[in-house]
């Protein structure tokens, strides 16, 4: 596959070529342009202009941004994808992505196909600002760039009605935030006795150790729940940072949380894990209060944040 630098070359060196190509057209306006029409919107990386009339949106990170134009009903035409055989796990906006008419995979996650987004020659681009920063003059000779934020630095509700505010589905978003608002008072009442006498950890496990961290989805949603953290789990709420213990630490850290959302991307390794001398002893796991996740609830907006009260719910049922 092309490089990133080299497709940005080959990208730039096409717009001194050819004022033609859409793409550099639309740079020489800016791409967010007041004088075009349009919604203009505040961003982390400046004002941004949206057209009146959206017919195609390209996402860049395949999570949060892509849950956002999902569940907005926005006319998604290109997403990243996953290597195969790879998170065996049903993603969160898999049926909404289903249904998305028009949509494909456009590149490969975290490998950034500028050739084919300009050949696409989208209405908008959507993605957080880690990954349309380095490549934002690129992108905006293409079309508009939103730029959400990502878990550690904005809320999904606040990414989510900035999107909407841009392409006018502002209604559409508040209904969504609402019926979250709705499950999370739901599940709080029905296991209240649970969330408050048990201690919740979600653990992300892996081959050199184990990890949490306050601003993942999943973790989000158990505190909205307010589900009693475990200790490791406090201090990372705490700090707003993450913690990380060794393998070896794995039993003096988790023994105090009583259920455990245990993240792991292989299905292979959550194999093993069953088996494993220090896995097994953790009370959590000898009491079958664990239930299995992955990456794909680390980072969303409504349909991920609903799929991971779904998670937690299945974890409290145990008890």
């Amino acid at each position: 596959m092309t490089s990133k630098r080299s497709l940005v070359s080959l990208l730039s060196l096409a717009c001194v070529a050819s004022l033609t190509l859409t793409g550099c057209t639309a740079a020489a306006g800016g791409g967010s342009s007041a004088d075009e029409g349009g919604r203009t919107v505040e961003t982390v990386l400046g004002p941004v202009t949206v057209p009146e009339a959206i017919e195609s949106v390209i996402v860049l990170e395949g999570r949060r941004d892509l849950d956002i134009v999902l569940s907005l009903g926005l006319p998604l035409t290109g997403y990243p994808y996953e290597a195969a055989s790879t998170l065996d796990l049903e993603a969160p906006v898999a049926h909404a992505l289903s249904g998305a008419a028009g949509a494909s995979p456009m590149f490969l996650a975290e490998e950034i196909n500028l050739e084919a987004i300009a050949e696409a020659a989208p209405t908008l681009i959507v993605s957080r600002v880690d990954d349309v920063e380095p490549i934002l003059d690129e992108l905006r000779a293409i079309a508009p760039v939103l730029a959400i934020g990502d878990q550690s630095t904005s809320s999904w509700q606040d990414d989510l009605r900035l999107v909407a505010e841009a392409t006018g589905t502002q209604d559409r978003a508040a209904e969504l935030i609402a019926q979250y608002d709705a499950r999370v008072a739901e599940v709080s009442e029905a296991y209240a006795d649970v969330l408050a006498s048990q201690t919740f950890a979600p653990v992300n496990m892996h081959s050199d150790g184990s990890d949490t961290r306050p601003n993942r989805l999943l973790s989000t949603v158990l505190r909205d729940l307010g589900a009693t953290p475990s200790a490791a789990f406090a201090e990372a709420i705490q700090s707003g940072e993450g913690v990380e213990f060794s393998p070896e630490q794995l039993v003096s850290t988790w023994s105090d949380a009583t259920a455990v959302v245990a993240l792991v991307n292989d299905a292979a390794y959550w194999g093993e894990l069953q088996t494993d001398s220090l896995w097994t002893q953790l009370p959590a796991v000898v009491g079958g209060h664990v239930v299995r996740s992955d990456k794909q609830t680390h980072e969303g907006a409504a349909l991920t944040a609903l799929h991971s009260l779904d998670v937690v719910e299945s974890l409290l049922a145990t008890f």
